[in-house]
């Protein structure tokens, strides 16, 4: 009886250590910078000094991330900045000359933030700029020229907006370019050529626009591309090689998509080390190449190294 106890206890011994092990290898207990806590995390973008940008639409404002010691601080709303509210901020990016454009979508405006002061400016929508007018703007990307393409879920469209006027021209989407309708697309980004992509959940695929024509076609879904399938594609970044990488939230995974459409996965549970992703919604290529993802369920940012896949923890 003695000896049954006795492999008891080295049997919950053994048991307690694999828990310990596997919770420190997950990293949920580190917090990593000071400052006021992530509350809903969706866009991020880098500032020309390398730090980050996130629109956190729990808080709600736009919090500024010091990549060296993950420290926050709140670059603009609750008290800090004056102008129109930020209302369910979401996608973001930084303009030329440094200010942060940020898609407002239950305001159904484009913001215009200072950096250094917070102030906000409408940048389009809410009579500025001419055009169809905004409907729940999600996400937004740079182009080549300074001026934004903005993906409006409420239009179901993908709209270009002049950041000068505020100006908004329909480039795909109600009548205009062919293809299959868009279902619930999510990110945006724009490609070397000038050419779009966007992520779609409804469609469960990536799909090319045609910048001039409008034209959407199916760059990789289950039918196009080989390798492993999405479930729900949420953002997409383009590396300088042309290839693709996505955040996938339901998945909690990135992969990397070729130009003829090939899925590979580049970071998950079983792909690269580190705390790992539980619901990664927001992306964007840092200066240096690896990704940055806002996680919103752990409320937190992570890198991601663009070739092995390993995950740091830069703020939480």
């Amino acid at each position: 009886m003695r000896k049954l106890f006795k492999n008891l206890w080295l049997i919950i011994g053994i048991f307690s250590m694999f828990i310990f092990t596997f919770s420190a290898c997950d990293d949920d207990s580190n917090n990593v910078g000071n400052g006021p806590k992530l509350q809903d995390p969706r866009g991020i973008a880098v500032e020309f000094n390398g730090n980050l940008v996130v629109a956190d639409r729990g808080i709600p404002a736009i919090v500024r991330i010091d990549v060296t010691n993950g420290n926050r601080s709140i670059l603009s709303g609750v008290g800090v900045g004056r102008g129109p509210e930020l209302m369910d901020p979401r996608g973001l990016d930084v303009l030329e000359d440094g200010t942060i454009a940020v898609a407002n979508a239950a305001a159904n405006t484009i913001l215009n933030i200072d950096p250094e002061t917070g102030d906000r400016t409408v940048l389009s929508g809410d009579g500025v700029g001419s055009g169809p007018p905004l409907m729940e703007p999600r996400d937004l990307a740079l182009e080549a020229d300074g001026n934004i393409v903005v993906k409006d879920r409420g239009l179901e469209t993908v709209l270009g907006v002049d950041v000068d006027t505020g100006d908004r021209v329909i480039i795909s989407g109600q009548g205009m370019g062919g293809g299959p309708p868009f279902d619930t697309p999510r990110g945006i980004a724009v490609l070397a050529d000038g050419d779009l992509v966007l992520a779609d959940v409804g469609l469960v695929a990536i799909l090319l626009v045609d910048r001039i024509t409008g034209d959407h076609t199916i760059l990789s879904d289950a039918e196009t591309g080989n390798g492993p399938l999405f479930i729900a594609p949420t953002q997409i970044a383009v590396e300088d090689d042309g290839n693709l990488l996505v955040t996938d939230s339901d998945l909690a995974a990135v992969f990397r998509i070729e130009p003829n459409g090939d899925r590979t996965i580049l970071s998950d549970a079983d792909t690269g080390s580190g705390p790992r992703f539980r619901r990664a919604v927001g992306d964007h290529l840092d200066f240096d190449g690896s990704l940055v993802v806002t996680d919103n369920e752990r409320d937190a940012v992570i890198r991601v190294n663009s070739i092995t896949g390993n995950r740091t923890l830069i703020s939480e």
